[in-house]
This record gives structure tokens, C-alpha cells and sequence, in this order.
């Protein structure tokens, strides 16, 4: 098909507009696809830190206060005083369950609880771990009898004089608290927070059908690594950015508060611009169309009365001695 000369001008136009347009749009999605992620890295690294630090805080309280029954104890020395100094309501309040498993095999525990016969502590595997590491031993939570996620917190006795082993003071710990502080964290609408551990076991989640899962099992595509930094995953067709962040000081565990980001709410910026952009593109090129469409002619006005006269001349009928304006 054969343009005409105004035609071919006007598309010229209007394909100048589109590339400009395309080329800035381009350039500021580069610039602002990083700007976003930077300020993602940002944003999560700082609520992690906090989360984190939450949780260190909440465990170490509850830490400390065994190790003082501990210390008690070892200061006054196995006697009829241990029932007295376990169910204290410092302990009792804090704790589902705080008990002694002593080195003779007397078992020592508040609230009461009607044990098996033959029952001995020494067997237990949290008395071994505690008497074996010389410290203080977190468990790995579990779902207690009681309901609700659970853990241990084992401690060794020694004597104060001698260093011998008087026996293992421990104490079952609800994790509710724990569980309502990490899901209270939503980052703006836009992600959760969950509790894993350096296998990747997911201790606390709010979404029920991950808890006590393994993260290799939530996401078999990706190679997703329990460490510090962003890794893009994706769940159930859904584009999502995961980030670590480490919880320090616990004794014998390796917990990390990871960030869970739904990629597309985080970019949803990144997409309004682009519809803007092309949104401004469209108008832009109207406006130039109709700008030159009522130019054009105006412009063009001395070249059409010249190829009429052309025209006349070539068909013989012209006169040579009129001048053109």
C-alpha cells in the first residue's frame, strides 16, 4: 500500500514518540526494579533483626530462670528443700512443668503428675544430652500431651564445692507466646514470619500446614538454603521472596526468623508504572497525531500548489510565463 508523503511523515512522528516512550520506560523499570529490591533487602533485614532479637530475649528469660534453679539447688545441696524450691510460682507461672531428675534417680516434679512405676530420669534422653554437654540444652519443640507446641529446657546440677553431678534440673515450656509473637509480624500485608531451624525444620508458622515440615518439602523446586540474604522462591505457582535472619545466643540451637514476601504485591509499584508509562505513551502519541494531522496540510500547502502547476506544465495546458508564489 502507498502512503502518502503526510502519511509517511505522521507514522515517522508518532514511531519517534513510541521509542522514546519505550526507552524511558525501560530505564526507570531497571532503576526502579533496583531501587524496590534494595529497599526489600533493607526492610527485611530490619525485621528480621528485630523478630529475632524478640525471640532471643523471650527465650533467654525463661533460660536464665532455670539456671537459677540450678544454681539454687547446687548452693543448698539435694535435700527435702528441693520440692520447695521447684514449685516456686516464678517457675510454676512460667513454666508447664518444672522438675530435678537427680544422680540417684529420684525424680522431683511440679506441678505433680502421676508417673510410671520405675520411672527413672537418668534414662532420659534430655538427662543424658544436658549431662553430656556440661550446659544448659534446649530440645527441639515438639507437640506436647498438653496441646500446643512445646519444649525443654535441661540444665546440669554440680556441686558447688566438687564439680560432681547432682542430677538435671529441666523445665516443659509452651511456645504460645512464641507462636503469637513471630505471626503477629505481617510486613505490611505484603508477608509473614516464620521460625526455622538450621536444617530447615519450620518450628512456627502461620500457616498451620508447615509446622514441623521441612522447607525441602515446602519448596522441592528450589535450593533454598538456611542462611542470611534474599532467595526468590515460589509456592503453589506464587513468586515469593524468603529471607534469614539469625537468632543469637541460644544455647545448643540454631534458630533463624525467616521472611516470607509475596514478589507480587512488593513489585505492585514496579507495575503501576508501567501501566502509567504506557498509559502516558498512548496519550502522547494521540496528541501528536492530532497535532501534525492539522499541520501537515498547513505545511504542505506550498508544495501541493507547485506539483499542480508540475502537473500542468507536463500535460501541456501550463503557463510558462506565470510565476509560483
Amino acid at each position: 500500500m502507498n502512503l502518502k508523503f503526510r502519511h509517511k511523515v505522521l507514522l515517522s512522528a508518532c514511531g519517534v514518540v513510541v521509542l522514546a516512550f519505550a526507552l524511558f520506560t525501560l530505564y526507570n523499570d531497571y532503576l526502579q526494579r533496583n531501587t524496590i529490591r534494595q529497599n526489600i533487602e533493607s526492610s527485611v533485614q530490619q525485621a528480621g533483626a528485630l523478630t529475632a532479637s524478640s525471640v532471643q530475649n523471650w527465650m533467654s528469660g525463661r533460660i536464665l530462670m532455670l539456671e537459677n534453679l540450678a544454681q539454687d539447688i547446687a548452693q543448698q545441696g539435694i535435700g527435702e528443700h528441693v520440692a520447695g524450691l521447684v514449685e516456686q510460682p516464678s517457675y510454676t507461672q512460667n513454666f508447664l512443668f518444672t522438675y530435678l531428675g537427680q544422680a540417684d534417680g529420684v525424680f522431683t516434679q511440679r506441678p505433680f503428675v502421676e508417673l510410671p512405676e520405675g520411672f527413672d530420669p537418668r534414662k532420659r534422653p534430655w538427662y543424658g544430652e544436658a549431662a553430656t554437654a556440661g550446659g544448659t540444652v534446649l530440645t527441639p519443640p515438639y507437640q506436647g500431651t498438653v496441646g500446643g507446641l512445646m519444649m525443654s529446657i535441661v540444665t546440669p546440677v554440680k556441686a558447688k564445692a566438687s564439680g560432681e553431678l547432682l542430677g538435671v534440673a529441666g523445665a516443659d515450656l509452651s511456645l504460645d507466646t512464641l507462636v503469637r509473637l513471630i505471626n503477629s509480624v505481617d510486613f505490611g500485608g505484603i508477608g509473614h514470619a516464620f521460625l526455622a531451624d538450621r536444617n530447615g525444620q519450620v518450628i512456627v508458622s502461620p500457616d498451620q500446614d508447615q509446622v514441623m515440615k521441612n522447607l525441602k518439602d515446602i519448596y522441592p523446586d528450589a535450593a533454598l538454603k538456611v542462611e542470611p540474604g534474599m532467595q526468590d522462591v515460589t509456592l503453589n505457582g506464587q513468586d515469593r521472596i524468603i529471607s534469614f535472619a539469625p537468632v543469637q545466643g541460644l544455647p545448643s540451637a540454631q534458630w533463624y526468623i525467616g521472611l516470607s514476601i509475596d514478589k507480587d504485591k512488593a513489585y505492585a509499584g514496579l507495575s503501576q508504572f508501567r501501566t502509567s508509562a504506557i498509559i502516558a505513551m498512548l496519550i502522547a502519541v494521540a496528541a501528536i497525531a492530532g497535532l501534525l494531522g492539522l499541520l501537515i496540510p498547513v505545511l504542505m500547502r506550498p508544495l501541493t500548489t507547485m506539483g499542480r502547476a508540475m502537473q500542468d506544465i507536463a500535460e501541456g495546458e501550463g503557463d510558462l510565463t506565470r510565476r509560483l508564489a
